[in-house]
């Protein structure tokens, strides 16, 4: 029998309804969900900062505290250290992370606890002392001064927090190409391969600065030390991310103690709000290296207050630096010809006759001089400044591109005659150079463990544990 025309379209219109009444259930579902994240955020501590000390912009500071709070049991001491023994706090991981504006790209970047810097109102010391004598606010501020660095966010985790939130999630997988111990953290891997560790085994793995992995029948110890627990880090971020999100997927029902464990163990900033959170969790999430990479600052050995440290090596770092400001990232260089560009140099690096050949090398790539070379009013800048009149920041924009890396953007309040740029050179400049793409030799992201003919693997970049390739995250 064929359904008449009237039958079909009630049947339309009741189609029409549920698909209706759907939309509406799972908007509403929608709602509820992004309401109790809402809720969840709202409740992790804040603490506060001074006004303008953090920017707007898509920098996020992680700070790992290394407090020994978290202590109670015999074990925990012995690995990590009591309360007593241990006191007060140090940033025991610091992480920059840049999220570019509207996009679902950015950069990590992790500085090295041992990095020989200058803290403001406490001289020269390593750059984990910087949260022991002052807390979130000296650590942006030691960041936003040695590196400029500009600050919007601010985020903190602590250990017993880093413990809890694995095990609220089940376990992370994580890859060891072969067995691997720390007698000091505690990790005790005895075959290679995939492993899930639970929180106590996840803290031991990334609090593991004696890492040994055995390698023809002996032990080794990672000589690469922190630098080399920080690659393992970087590779447990992705790795975390993944798990959380595989977790509460197929665990639905753990999804508010998961956000509760993330409360208890989270210090935050108080503009750091839901949508901030999210657009990290996008980006820790990719294994895309390209689309997300993450580095570790270059820095070399040296000796400093009869103390072992690491010194930034400035010409290398460049690049580095240069995205966490925001520059190199996609569409960041003005479409701008250099010969609508008046510059002038000053010298404040302290090197002499920097600022008449950096002046010459900017003209020589079409950018019109204003005024001759100068010395700037001190030779001790650490970062060149790249200064514009109002109305003239895309020029600036435009000369900053051309410094190999080095400097930071820094408005005029009044334009000075004839002149729309002045380039202020600081210890970090070292030459004037056509932009090119920020994935250089120096800014290798951890291995990636690809399959090769035969089953074997092959490997780019560094490995982010001794002894084998790694995957990008997970197993």
């Amino acid at each position: 029998m064929t359904p008449s025309p009237l039958s079909l379209r009630a049947f339309a219109q009741r189609v029409l309804v549920a698909f209706i009444v759907c939309s509406v259930l799972v908007g509403a579902l929608w709602v509820a969900v992004w309401h109790m994240v809402d809720e969840k955020v709202a409740q992790i501590r804040t603490v506060p900062f001074a006004p303008g000390l953090l920017t707007k912009g898509g920098n996020y500071l992680f700070i790992g505290s290394d407090t020994r709070a978290f202590v109670k049991s015999k074990i925990d001491a012995e690995h990590f250290g009591s309360a007593s023994s241990q006191t007060g706090q140090r940033s025991d991981t610091m992480m920059v992370a840049h999220i570019d504006p509207g996009k679902k790209t950015g950069v990590l970047v992790s500085f090295p606890r041992d990095l020989w810097v200058n803290i403001p109102g406490h001289g020269d010391s390593k750059i984990n002392a910087a949260f022991a004598y002052g807390g979130p606010q000296l650590a942006v501020k030691t960041i936003e001064q040695d590196f400029g660095i500009p600050i919007s966010h601010y985020l903190e985790v602590d250990f017993a927090g880093f413990r809890d939130i694995v095990n609220a999630i089940g376990s992370v997988p994580v890859y060891f190409p072969t067995p691997a111990r720390d007698k000091y953290s505690g990790l005790a891997v005895p075959t290679r391969g995939c492993h899930s560790l639970n929180g106590d085994q996840a803290l031991a793995y990334v609090r593991s600065r004696y890492y040994q992995y055995l390698s023809h029948g002996e032990w080794q110890y990672d000589p690469l030390s922190d630098l080399g627990r920080i690659k393992r880090q970087q590779y447990f971020i992705r790795t975390l991310a993944q798990a959380a999100i595989h977790s509460l997927v197929t665990h639905p029902l753990r999804v508010n103690n998961v956000a509760d464990k993330s409360v208890a163990s989270l210090t935050r900033d108080k503009s750091l709000h839901t949508s901030d959170l999210l657009a990290l969790v996008r980006a820790f999430r990719s294994t895309d290296p390209t689309a997300f990479p993450m580095y570790t600052l270059p820095a070399t050995n040296g000796y400093r207050d009869d103390q072992s440290v690491l010194l930034l090596d400035e010409a290398k770092a460049a690049p580095t630096l240069a995205r966490l400001r925001g520059l190199g990232g996609p569409g960041s260089i003005p479409k701008i010809s250099p010969t609508a560009v008046r510059v002038t140099v000053e010298n404040g690096s302290g090197v002499s006759g920097a600022a008449g050949t950096a002046l010459a090398q900017l003209q020589r790539k079409g950018f019109r001089a204003a005024s001759p070379a100068s010395d700037a009013d001190r030779s001790n800048y650490t970062v060149t400044e790249v200064r514009f009149a109002p109305g003239a920041e895309k020029k600036a924009k435009l000369v900053l591109a051309f410094l190999g890396g080095a400097g930071k953007l820094t408005a005029l309040h009044s334009s000075p005659g004839g002149v729309d740029v002045i380039v202020v050179l600081g210890r970090d400049f070292a030459h004037v150079a056509t932009p090119v793409s920020l994935q250089s030799e120096h800014m290798a992201p951890i291995a990636v463990r690809r399959p090769a003919a035969g089953g074997a693997t092959t490997t780019t970049g560094p490995s982010a544990n001794p002894g084998g390739a790694m995957p990008i995250a997970g197993c």
